[in-house]
């Protein structure tokens, strides 16, 4: 069940449409689960031999690689996503619009790129990896930012 007061949504993309959507199990530091809320940015690792999820930080691109990055849809931060500790995302780059409230602050202006630190939102720097374009900046009136994805 999805929490009410978040302001996270898609719009385009899933349910009916070229996502890819996949459940995923939760990063757990010294027995805490990893808080990762609907909007969060992640990236898979292995933890003890399992794939897990954790906040995505982007790579410097000019020494690493890019990495795949995930959109959480459903966190650990509801009822189920906590009984189960886990989630579930859709893979950023399949054709998603979508508007978070998981952005760090920046000027969103339409068109500009956008990458990701500690799992939210932010305005590309240099070197940084490109997840997407600002579609609308809705910060003032909504607290949110809409994003199309870099497909």
């Amino acid at each position: 069940m999805a929490i009410l007061t978040s302001k996270f949504d898609f719009h385009r993309g899933y349910p009916n449409g070229s996502a890819l959507a996949e459940p995923f199990k939760v990063k757990v530091n010294a027995g805490v689960p990893v808080s990762l809320p609907g909007g969060h940015l992640v990236t898979q690792e292995l933890q003890n031999g399992e794939t897990v999820m954790d906040a995505a930080t982007t790579p410097d691109l000019s020494s690493a690689d890019p990495k795949q990055v995930w959109l959480v849809m459903e966190g650990n931060d509801d009822y189920s996503g906590e009984y189960v500790k886990g989630g579930q995302a859709c893979r950023v780059g399949s054709g998603l619009i979508w508007s978070t409230d998981q952005y760090t602050a920046g000027t969103y202006t339409p068109g500009v790129p956008v990458s990701f630190s500690a799992g939210k939102l932010k305005v590309k720097a240099a070197n940084e990896q490109i997840i997407g374009f600002v579609l609308y900046d809705k910060t003032a009136t909504e607290g949110k930012v809409y994003i199309a994805d870099a497909a």
